[in-house]
């Protein structure tokens, strides 16, 4: 394939069968002809005689074919004959009666994504033009409504006037380009018919796209298509059809076998295997096989390590955001270059990748086939060290069953700048000029003797790492220290011979208080000498203990982690459901190990959403961490009040009292240049109240709330009293914001927005008197730090109690906001590309009643106990079918509420969607980095949804599951007050065992038991 069809100048349409289904009456035209004119000797017309001999083809060729193939002897005759003219001429004319009276009976329609196809390609600039045989060409289009699209139009009439052949031959086809002033080679022919198909091939075009509306993709093929597609809007680059999968994911067995303790893929490695088998610890991330190197973004990543630019806005204006920010990858040391007989190893004959999750070790093992026929077994394994955040270690294995070799081995740390491409997708990262990073050298703090160690400083944020890497060979000689990167290793036949790595990485973790002049990011150290050493005392360490000592620790935290968070099904299948859970589990589990800057929307898989850490953390993360593992909560907390200086500075940037956390960071500074679904969603503000209020609850860490929880409300309780007002009907409104779902921006009184504001309020009111009862000590020095009274804490009060809560009454349902039911729905059957966000201009979007992920529903779940069962019934119903689940977010709660309400098999729908999203690629970019929200979407989607748990914030914890038909049981975990919880739940019952810690009361299926 020579071009996209976004690379060409012209896009030249065939008509009937690609634009427009007049083959519906063509078809019945033709069959009416040939049932009244075939002699009763000869076969019928059938039909897939269309196909075969009319379909594509002039109208009198088409009869000439016909008549033929069944022995039928007629004149050509004339093309002025009459319909009942017994010529070729005047069969041909008598069909054109009938499909002309068909089409004025009947009408027609385009196809329901030609309309979104066509705009799409004029908004790109490319011409467009139709070819067809059809005399009816422009009436057809006319009828159709899509006329006014193209530019040039060669239909059957021009065809005779000039005397051009038509298809197969190539002749209309290129005159088309030509009266565009194209070269047949900078247009795409899209053809339905064989016969146009071949004309395409002949004619040399750019690309020849064939559109299978039945007569089949292998033919189309054979017959010179470059590619095949079902229906239009797949030709819109980066788009496809909603994905959608029930029961049955879509994994291959032969490619991932089922393991309930791995992921494995067989075969040459994908872009989105890199992700898929990547490790972590929270502070490292590495990924595994798929990406064409391990250049810089491509191997490894550091927590928090970024570059900084200046945010260019084509018209700029006060308050907007002004330094961008963009994780930058960091040098890989684990990636092996080999050669065998001094020649470069070629492809492999086969490669297996796995991941284990009670090893915590990403393996990838691959066989070549060497000139003599001897066979190399290669293995590279690598792993993040969950117990020690600065370590990873990988290993090279190298064996030979056939003779003796020598392994020139090539370790060189990978800095290369990589070949990023500018993308429109703004999940994606954008490679940005004068971004980067380079080697800092300072002889004084590097020790030759402890290792190859290195320094390196982001190009503007002045962010600085250092390295540190040391490796040893085993073989049968015992072990011995290798020295520089380039090693010749002997491998006897049978024995293995395997070289270790340990590499250790370090800098100081950020202040995330934002940036106040240039572009410069704040750390809590600069001494790089202190960095270096820290790397050697961190190989030291790992070298005197060995690879055995070292795979054993990681091993020891991962069965703890189990043991608290593990999540059993028995969902009576093939076991797919089950390996798939544990191994979201195990990205939240590899994600939070080590909390050290924050927790990106990526983890540290990828370089998407450019590593930013947005509302993702406090909603869809921090619950899981919540209820398995409570200090790691806190510690994620911390960082979100690490960055209290910089929301209050935003705040008064933007004209409010307290503080306004950034939409998209990673240092604190508002990251989001575009402020209609960036800045706009101050709804970030209540989520993290919520999550904090959350923790606190769930926990009872009440000293966390006295030294720092309080502040954060105290604050943000702050921002939603002057950000909002109160209205003539009395109640308290917000105006101009933009709730979770970024379909529908800058609107009144949002519900989502609204609901979470009331309950910021509310906790900051509580937790306030409750500070005040339980240590008067510590309230009087919160309000001396912060400087409230009681009277601003019964404003926050009484605000939420006067929170509006729009209701659309005709409807019966709660609205989205204030004018969501004035608008028009989105046409969902002619606009049809997704993602929305990638596709149509923004004011296109926000003008329609069309969601990119679920918003009202979203507040069923988090705020369950302020709304009925009826309520959430009706809700669910009215915006599940406006939802288009372009947000990966999207399906969690979907399924959490479908399953609430008694929709069952959406439930299961929607579960899978969330559960599968990334193995399965089902939004085309796993290969940018695992969807960490996902991942603890699974676990809500679990636990809340089949599980049946319900906290409202932490203010009532309560369970009543729903465990899917089908399934035989499922056991989870819970930490609640420092009590572990075992839930085991059937479809008869649910038995709750206590682990550890004090006993407790909890509510089950509406009634209290003691555990």
């Amino acid at each position: 394939m020579s071009m996209t069809i976004t690379q060409s100048s012209a896009v030249l349409f065939d008509l009937d069968g690609v634009l427009v289904p007049t083959v519906r009456l063509h078809k019945q035209a033709w069959a009416q002809l040939f049932k009244q004119t075939l002699p009763a000797s000869v076969e019928p017309y059938q039909e897939e005689d269309y196909y075969q001999y009319v379909d594509g083809k002039p109208r009198y060729d088409g009869v000439a074919s016909l008549l033929k193939s069944r022995g039928v002897n007629l004149p050509w005759g004339s093309p002025t004959d009459g319909p009942d003219d017994e010529t070729i001429c005047g069969l041909g004319n008598r069909k054109n009666a009938v499909f002309e009276q068909l089409l004025s009976e009947e009408g027609i329609q385009p196809y329901p994504d030609t309309v979104d196809l066509l705009e799409h390609l004029m908004g790109m600039g490319i011409h467009l033009a139709v070819v067809s045989s059809s005399r009816n060409t422009n009436t057809v289009l006319r009828s159709a409504g899509i006329r006014n699209y193209f530019e040039v139009i060669v239909d059957g009439n021009i065809r005779a006037q000039e005397g051009l052949k038509g298809k197969p031959a190539p002749d209309t086809y290129s005159r088309a380009a030509d009266l565009l002033g194209l070269n047949n080679s900078d247009c795409v022919v899209v053809e339905d018919a064989l016969s146009g198909v071949a004309a395409g091939r002949a004619g040399n075009f750019g690309l020849v796209v064939g559109v299978d509306r039945g007569v089949g993709a292998s033919a189309l093929l054979a017959s010179g298509a470059d590619m095949v597609v079902s229906e239009l809007v797949e030709l819109i680059e980066g788009s496809a059809k909603r994905t959608t999968i029930y029961q049955k994911p879509d994994l291959d067995e032969g490619i991932y076998p089922i393991d309930p303790w791995a992921l494995q893929e067989e075969g040459q490695p994908r872009p989105e295997s890199a992700t898929l088998l990547s490790v972590s610890n929270g502070n490292l991330g590495i990924r595994a096989n798929g990406d064409p190197n391990r250049s810089l973004g491509s191997g490894t990543f550091m927590s928090g390590f970024h570059d900084t630019y200046a945010i260019k806005h084509a018209e700029g204006a006060y308050g907007y955001a002004r330094v961008g920010q963009v994780i930058q990858g960091v040098p890989d040391a684990c990636g092996f270059t080999l050669r065998v007989d001094g020649k470069l190893l070629g492809e492999p004959e086969s490669t297996t990748q796995r991941l284990d999750f009670r090893a915590g070790i990403s393996a990838t093992r691959s066989y070549y086939r060497l000139e003599d026929g001897a066979m190399l077994a290669v293995e590279v394994s690598r792993m993040a060290c969950l117990f020690d955040p600065a370590l990873a270690v990988c290993s090279l294995r190298l064996q030979c069953q056939e003779r003796d070799l020598e392994v020139e081995v090539e370790g060189r740390i990978n800095a290369e700048v990589p070949n990023a491409a500018a993308t429109d997708d703004p999940r994606k990262s954008q490679p940005i000029d004068g971004c980067g990073i380079h080697e800092v050298l300072d002889a004084s703090a590097i020790n030759p003797v402890q290792g190859e160690t290195h320094v390196y400083r982001c190009n503007n944020s002045q962010l600085t790492m250092a390295m540190a890497v040391r490796q040893y060979l085993y073989s049968d000689k015992g072990r011995r220290r290798l020295e520089g990167d380039v090693w010749h290793v002997e491998v006897h036949q049978g024995q293995p011979a395997e070289i270790e790595r340990y590499a250790a990485y370090q800098s100081f973790p950020l202040v995330p208080r934002g940036i106040t002049k240039g572009l410069v990011v704040q750390t809590e150290g600069e001494d790089i000498r202190l960095l270096v050493e820290r790397c050697y005392e961190t190989l030291n360490k790992a070298c005197d203990q060995g690879l055995d000592q070292v795979s054993a620790q990681q091993e020891s935290w991962l069965e703890e982690f189990w043991q608290r968070a593990d999540i059993v099904i028995d969902a009576e299948d093939d076991g797919r459901i089950q390996q798939v859970t544990r191994w979201e589990l195990f990205q939240l589990a590899q994600a939070t190990a080590h909390i050290t800057n924050g927790i990106g929307a990526k983890g540290l898989s990828g370089l998407g959403y450019d590593g930013h850490y947005f509302w993702d953390t406090e909603i869809y993360i921090l619950p899981f961490l919540v209820y398995t593992d409570p200090e790691r909560a806190r510690k994620a907390l911390h960082y979100r009040y690490m960055m209290l200086p910089a929301a209050r500075r935003r705040a008064a940037i933007m004209n409010l009292s307290g503080a306004l956390f950034p939409w998209r960071t990673i240092d604190g500074e508002e990251g989001s240049a575009y402020f209609p679904t960036g800045t706009a969603q101050y709804h970030i503000d209540g989520d993290i109240a919520y999550s904090l209020a959350q923790y606190v609850q769930v926990s009872g860490d009440d000293d966390y709330l006295a030294e720092e929880g309080i502040d954060i409300l105290v604050e943000t309780a702050r921002m939603w009293l002057s950000l909002g007002s109160y209205q003539s009907d009395g109640c308290f409104h917000i105006h101009c914001v933009t709730g979770p779902d970024e379909y529908t921006a800058m609107v009144d009184d949002n519900l989502y927005t609204n609901q979470m504001a009331r309950f910021n309020l509310q906790s900051a009111s509580m937790a306030a008197q409750s500070l005040a009862q339980k240590s008067p000590t510590l309230y009087d020095q919160a309000k001396d730090r912060l400087g409230f009274d009681q009277d601003e804490i019964e404003r926050w009060g009484q605000a939420s109690e006067a929170m509006f809560m729009p209701y659309a009454q005709e409807e019966g349902v709660h609205a989205q906001d204030a004018q969501f039911m004035s608008r028009p729905e989105w046409d969902f059957e002619h606009f049809t590309a997704r993602p929305l966000l990638l596709h149509y201009h923004p004011l296109a979007i926000y003008g329609h009643r069309v969601l990119k992920q679920t918003d009202v529903v979203m507040a069923l779940y988090l705020l369950s106990s302020w709304f009925s069962l009826d309520q959430k019934l009706a809700d669910f119903d009215y915006y599940d079918p406006l939802t288009t689940g372009d947000s990966t977010l999207s399906a969690a709660s979907q399924s959490i509420i479908a399953a609430e309400v008694g929709h069952d098999d959406l439930a299961m729908r929607y579960f899978m969607e969330s559960l599968f999203a990334d193995v399965c690629n089902l939004h085309a970019n796993t290969a940018d980095g695992i969807h960490l929200a996902a991942a603890g979407g699974a676990w809500m989607t679990l636990v809340g949804g089949f599980g049946g748990l319900r906290d409202t914030g932490g203010t009532r914890i309560s369970l009543q599951p729903r465990l899917p038909k089908g399934w035989k049981s499922m056991t989870y975990h819970l930490s609640i007050k420092g009590s572990l919880i075992r839930v085991e739940l059937t479809q008869e019952a649910v038995e709750l065992y206590r682990i550890s810690g004090p006993e407790l009361e909890i509510e089950v299926n509406g009634e209290m038991r003691l555990v």
